[in-house]
């Protein structure tokens, strides 16, 4: 079984980036929600996401994301979605989420993860 981990870290300009790491889906959605819900109690309300790690995403991970963004600009704030992956682009694109989220695809954002959780899948 793969490992699947959530980091959160600040970047250069102190939005706060949240990283899952494997799969994200309908098993390790949860602790995905709990990393940005985490982030918004502390007042972080300008979120990346980060998806260079990630392997997977399913419906249910759209739909946090979805959620994710809804939650973040209710609350002045602004989300992002940082993907390289062909593969994962191409879910966006396909599901027209393209056009709802603001994706970067440029380098990876900088700076190393300051905190990590790990839980089995």
């Amino acid at each position: 079984m793969d490992q699947f981990a959530v980091s959160t870290r600040e970047d250069e300009r102190g939005r706060t980036v949240i990283a899952p790491r494997g799969d994200l889906d309908l098993a390790t959605n949860q602790q995905f929600v709990q990393a940005v819900t985490d982030a918004l109690v502390a007042g972080h309300v300008d979120l990346v996401v980060d998806l260079s790690e990630t392997t997977f995403m399913d419906s249910t991970s759209l739909g946090t994301l979805i959620s994710a963004r809804r939650r973040s600009h209710s609350l002045g704030g602004s989300f992002v979605i940082f993907c390289s992956d062909p593969r994962l682009l191409r879910l966006f694109e396909v599901t027209s989420l393209d056009k709802v989220f603001a994706i970067e695809r440029g380098a990876e954002p900088d700076a190393p993860p300051s905190q990590a959780s790990s839980a089995s899948t």
